[in-house]
C-alpha cells in the first residue's frame, strides 16, 4: 500500500491504469465496495467541479491531492494544492495564484452516489496571488472593488469636494507605480446637479498589521481642475479570517500573500 497519492487533475486521463476514465461501455456506478483508485479518481474529479464552481472562470486549473489510502477513504484530504491562470471571481481578474489547504474533510459518501462536493468544516489554506495592472484595469468596475473602494472614500470626498447632495462614484481603471509603492485609482463621479466629473485617486499602499490594509497619503484631483487634495490615510480591516504576510509591488503587478479560512 503506498503512503501517498498525487493526483494532477490536468494528466488525470493519462494512461496510468488507476487514473483512466471508465470505459464507455462499462457501468458508471463504481463497484461495491469501490476500489481506492475509483475512490481516488472520483474524488480529484468532484474537488475539480467544486474549484471551477467557486470561481465565474478559469483558463488554467491543475489540482494536487495528496493523502493516504486511510485517510482518503475516510473522505480526509490531508492537503490539497492548486496552481491556476486566468482565473475571474466575482469580477476580481487574477493572472495567476496559487493556494493550499490543509486538513480538508469532505462528503465522500455523498460524492460516490454522484452528489456534489460539500466541505464538512473550515479550512484553512495559504494563498499568493499575483495581480497585474491589466488585472486592477479589468476588476475595477467589479461589484466587489466598487463595494470595498466607495464607503472607504466617499465621505472624504464628499467633505473635500464640498458636496451638497449624494454623488455617484464609477470606477474605471488603475495604474501601479512599483518605485513609489503607488496605486492610482481613476473614476468618475456626478450628481443631479453636475454632470459626470473624472478623477484621479493616488495613494501609497502597505500592510498595517497582517490583518489591515493602509491606504497611506492619498490625495484627490479633479481632472478638470489642477489642483490636488491631500486626505487622511484610510484603513480598510480585512476581518479576523485573513492574515496577509506579504503585499509587494514588482515590475510585473501586486503580489499578495497571506493565510485565510474557507467556510463550509
Amino acid at each position: 500500500m503506498r503512503e501517498k497519492e498525487i493526483i494532477k487533475l490536468t494528466s488525470v486521463s493519462s494512461d496510468r491504469l488507476e487514473l483512466s476514465p471508465p470505459e464507455k461501455d462499462l457501468p458508471l456506478t463504481p463497484p461495491i465496495p469501490p476500489s481506492r483508485s475509483r475512490i481516488g479518481w472520483v474524488l480529484s474529479h468532484a474537488v475539480q467541479l467544486w474549484l471551477r464552481s467557486q470561481v465565474e472562470s478559469v483558463k488554467e486549473l491543475e489540482v494536487q491531492i495528496q493523502g493516504g489510502d486511510r485517510q482518503i477513504l475516510q473522505g480526509v484530504i490531508p492537503q490539497v494544492s492548486l496552481c491556476g491562470s486566468g482565473a475571474l471571481y466575482q469580477g476580481l481578474h487574477l493572472s495567476t495564484l496559487e493556494v493550499q489547504g490543509t486538513g480538508i474533510q469532505v462528503n465522500l459518501r455523498d460524492i460516490l452516489r454522484g452528489k456534489s462536493l460539500h466541505l464538512q468544516n473550515p479550512v484553512p489554506v495559504v494563498a499568493r496571488l499575483h495581480l497585474t495592472e491589466a488585472d486592477l484595469n479589468a476588476s475595477m468596475r467589479s461589484p466587489l472593488i466598487a463595494d470595498a473602494f466607495t464607503p472607504l472614500f466617499f465621505p472624504q470626498f464628499a467633505s473635500a469636494l464640498s458636496w451638497n447632495s449624494e454623488p455617484t462614484l464609477t470606477w474605471e481603471g488603475a495604474a501601479l507605480l512599483f518605485s513609489e509603492e503607488t496605486l492610482t485609482l481613476r473614476g468618475r463621479f456626478h450628481t443631479p446637479s453636475q454632470s459626470a466629473q473624472p478623477f484621479l485617486l493616488r495613494t501609497g499602499l502597505q500592510l498595517g498589521n497582517p490583518s489591515e490594509l493602509h491606504f497611506l497619503n492619498p490625495t484627490i484631483q479633479i481632472l478638470s481642475d489642477s489642483a490636488v487634495i491631500p486626505l487622511e490615510t484610510v484603513i480598510l480591516p480585512l476581518g479576523s479570517d485573513v492574515a496577509i504576510s506579504e503585499l509587494s509591488f514588482t515590475e510585473s503587478g501586486l503580489i499578495c500573500q497571506g493565510q485565510l479560512t474557507v467556510l463550509p
